[in-house]
C-alpha cells in the first residue's frame, strides 16, 4: 500500500511540475478566464441592477460568478489531452505492461495538473475581490462546506474526463469529444447561466447529471440557498457521482482496452 501511495504522489508531483514548466499557461488562463468573468460581471450588473432575478441579486451574482470562474479554471485547465494522447498514439500499450493501475495513474496525473491551476484561480479571485467586493459565505460552516465541494470536484472532474478520453478507443479522435464535454458541462453546471433561470423540466434534467456540482452546488452552499442539511445532501450526491464515475470508468476501460491497436497489430 505504501508503495502504491508513493507512486501516486510521484505522478501528482510530476504532472504538477510539468504544468508549471509552461508558465504562459497561467497568464493565458488568467487572461481568458478573467476576461470572461469581467464580461459576465458587467452583463449581470446590467441585467439585475438593483433588483433580483430568480432569487439572485447583484451581491449574490458577484459571488456566483467568481465561484464559477474558480470551477472553470480547475476543470478546463487540467491536462486532459495527456490521457487522450496515450490512447491515440499507442503509448497505452506500454502502460499495460507496467505494474501500475492505468486508471489510478491517470487520476494522479490529472489531479496534479488540476492543482497547478491554483495560482491562476487565486490571482483571479484576488483581483475579482478587489474589483467587485463580493459578499462572503453566509456562515463559517457554509464556507467550509464550499471548500469540501471544491475538493470533491477533483475526482468528479477526473471521472468525466477519463470517460470522455476512453471514447477515443472508438473514435480515434478527441477534439470533438472534448468540445462536447465542455459544452455540456458549461451549460448544465450553471456556468453559462444559473440553473434557477432555466425551465423546471430542464433543471430536472440537469440535476439528473453530475454537471451541476461544478458550479451550482458550491454556489448554493456558499450563498445559503440551501441549509446545512441540504448542503450535506448535495455533497453526498457529489461524492456518489465521483465514486460512480470511477466504477463506470473501470468497467468501460475493461471493454475498451480490448480494442488497442499499435502499428496495425
Amino acid at each position: 500500500m505504501s508503495h502504491t501511495l508513493a507512486v501516486d504522489r510521484a505522478l501528482v508531483v510530476i504532472a504538477f511540475k510539468r504544468r508549471l514548466a509552461y508558465k504562459s499557461h497561467w497568464f493565458f488562463g488568467l487572461a481568458i478566464g478573467g476576461g470572461s468573468m469581467l464580461i459576465a460581471m458587467v452583463m449581470w450588473q446590467n441585467l439585475i441592477g438593483s433588483g433580483t432575478l430568480s432569487g439572485y441579486d447583484w451581491d449574490s451574482m458577484r459571488a456566483y460568478t467568481i465561484i464559477g470562474f474558480v470551477a472553470a479554471t480547475m476543470v478546463f485547465g487540467a491536462a486532459d489531452w495527456i490521457m487522450a494522447d496515450r490512447i491515440l498514439d499507442g503509448h497505452i500499450a506500454v502502460d499495460l505492461t507496467k505494474p501500475v493501475d492505468f486508471q489510478r495513474a491517470r487520476a494522479a496525473e490529472y489531479i496534479g495538473s488540476m492543482i497547478s491551476t491554483a495560482p491562476t484561480a487565486l490571482m483571479g479571485v484576488v483581483a475579482a475581490w478587489l474589483l467587485f467586493d463580493p459578499p462572503g459565505p453566509v456562515s463559517p460552516v457554509a464556507g467550509l462546506l464550499t471548500v469540501v465541494s471544491f475538493v470533491l470536484m477533483l475526482p468528479l472532474a477526473f471521472g468525466l474526463t477519463y470517460l470522455s478520453t476512453l471514447v477515443c478507443f472508438w473514435t480515434k479522435r478527441y477534439l470533438g469529444i472534448m468540445w462536447l464535454r465542455e459544452a455540456l458541462l458549461s451549460f448544465f453546471s450553471g456556468l453559462m447561466i444559473p440553473l434557477a433561470f432555466m425551465p423546471g423540466w430542464l433543471q430536472t434534467v440537469a440535476w439528473a447529471l453530475p454537471f451541476p456540482h461544478f458550479t451550482t452546488t458550491p454556489s448554493a452552499i456558499y450563498l445559503g440557498r440551501v441549509d446545512t442539511a441540504g448542503a450535506l445532501g448535495l455533497l453526498a450526491a457529489e461524492a456518489a457521482w465521483a465514486v460512480g464515475l470511477w466504477v463506470l470508468g473501470w468497467l468501460v476501460f475493461r471493454t475498451a482496452v480490448k480494442r488497442v491497436t499499435v502499428h496495425g497489430g
